[in-house]
């Protein structure tokens, strides 16, 4: 059994993106639209696989969310005129 085998648990992935959505929805400003790509990243990356240098591959799942975060964090930027 891997030791980070809940992490891939379908429902923790689901709360990670209510958490993201939630982190967007609260952005006011510049600096909190820079905090929220990082989290996008650390959200690709944390259920990501390193395949060689700097190539990566995840699930299909993961990467609708990813996308629906994305334009979400954008609309908040036309939103807030960043």
């Amino acid at each position: 059994m891997k030791p980070n085998f809940h992490y891939s648990n379908f429902t923790f992935v689901r709360g990670a993106y209510k958490k993201a959505l939630l982190v967007i929805s609260g952005c006011e400003n510049e600096y909190h639209i820079k905090g929220a790509r990082k989290y996008l990243h650390n959200f690709l990356m944390f259920y990501s696989k390193e395949i060689g240098y700097k190539s990566f591959e995840t699930d299909d799942f993961v990467l609708r969310m990813f996308d629906r975060l994305k334009l979400n964090l954008l609309k908040k930027e036309r939103e807030l005129g960043i």
